[in-house]
């Protein structure tokens, strides 16, 4: 390779290289090494054209790295000045920025205070879950400036029709976790997910042996089929005292609630 006098034609300026035909170079003299068979009695030569490349590799990467330090010093002597205008400037935004979002709040806040006066006179077809659900239903799109009085408004009654519609559907399913369903739709406005509950409770009570095939839930002394230890207190309550994983518990707590029990975890 040594042919090629590269090392000799590296020394001109970067910019003045013929990269193509330097290229061309060396796909011809490097196909040489590729066909190379090198044993143990050549193995000095194989360490000479070893170190040759290596100084040919060396001589590429210190140009490389001199023209880009070349490159980079104009640019590096203006960043720090560039950056100091740019702190400048940010310094002043953020404060103008600042000015910016508390005016948005409390616009925001009012035209807040307009939605829940606006939801409070419709929402009575919510009845007593009214209140609970206006943060699950309110939509941030209604407190934006660019959304009118007309928008919101009409947001607000579609909110409410969808929550009255999914509430009597809940109703009209009759089923005995009634309470335990409207606080799951309460938490999650999901019609589906409180269908995919009751189903499952349903699914668990009958394999507990406290639901009829009819749907009925009944808690009797054959309940007892519970492994638990219990003792009754002065005050009419019961210490029930249950050994179950973190699901059966769950599902042991929604049952309680729906059939009406009072119970206190430790």
């Amino acid at each position: 390779m040594s042919e090629l006098q590269i090392v000799n034609q590296m020394e001109s300026e970067i910019t003045a290289w013929d990269f193509e035909a330097l290229k061309s170079q060396f796909e011809e003299k490097l196909s040489v090494y590729k066909n190379m068979v090198y044993t143990d009695d050549s193995i000095r030569s194989a360490k000479d054209d070893k170190a040759y490349l290596n100084k040919v590799k060396k001589a590429l990467e210190d140009k490389r790295k001199a023209y880009k330090a070349e490159c980079m010093a104009p640019y590096e002597a203006v960043e720090p000045k560039i950056k100091e205008l740019v702190n400048m400037v940010e310094e002043q935004r953020l404060l103008i920025d600042e000015t910016v979002k508390d005016y948005e709040n409390r616009k925001k806040a009012e035209k807040e205070n307009d939605v829940k006066a606006f939801y409070d006179k419709k929402a009575f077809a919510l009845g007593e879950y009214g209140e609970k659900l206006y943060e699950k239903l309110l939509d941030p799109k209604w407190l934006n400036a660019s959304t009118g009085k007309k928008q919101y408004e009409e947001g607000v009654i579609t909110a409410i029709n969808k929550a009255a519609n999914d509430m009597a559907e809940i109703k009209a399913m009759e089923s005995p976790f009634y309470n335990t369903l409207m606080e799951i739709y309460i938490e999650t406005v999901d019609i589906e997910k409180v269908k995919a509950k009751d189903l499952e409770l349903i699914d668990s009570a009958k394999k507990a042996g406290i639901m009829s095939v009819a749907g009925e839930v009944s808690v009797t002394a054959e309940s007892s089929k519970l492994k638990s230890d219990a003792s009754v207190q002065g005050d009419g309550g019961t210490i029930l005292k249950v050994y179950a994983s973190e699901y059966q518990l769950e599902q042991l707590c929604d049952f309680m609630k729906a059939i009406g029990v009072t119970y206190e975890l430790q």
